[in-house]
């Protein structure tokens, strides 16, 4: 799927000298919605929609899951460690993000950069 939207050319003009952070924002909210959202049940979906916006590129990911409250998810006590990164990492690759409809939706969006 990263890859799927990596080869297009207009997202890639849009991500230009930022697609390592386009990545692992695209993987961890892939990761949370499969293992937390649906609960790794191989009959429940994933939703994934990109749009180009004229300085931007907004990705939006949905799971089939019942959500959950996003000021009651625990801090990393480590970087390093594999659980509770995904939120922050997201957040520090991105421009924006938003969780909505109680947490079965991440929104993200990445802001063009202007060359010098």
């Amino acid at each position: 799927m990263v890859e799927k939207l990596r080869s297009d050319p207009e997202l890639r003009s849009r991500i230009d000298g930022r697609e390592a952070a386009f990545c692992i924002a695209i993987w961890e909210a892939l990761a949370n919605a499969i293992t937390h959202g649906n609960h790794n049940d191989p009959s429940r979906k994933v939703y994934v929609r990109c749009a180009f916006e004229p300085d931007a590129l907004s990705i939006e990911i949905r799971d089939e899951g019942i959500g959950f409250d996003q000021e009651n998810v625990a801090a990393p006590e480590d970087v390093g460690e594999d659980r509770s990164r995904g939120i922050p990492l997201m957040r520090s690759c991105m421009d924006e993000v938003q969780f909505r409809n109680h947490g079965t939706e991440i929104y993200m969006r990445m802001n063009r950069r202007r060359r010098p």
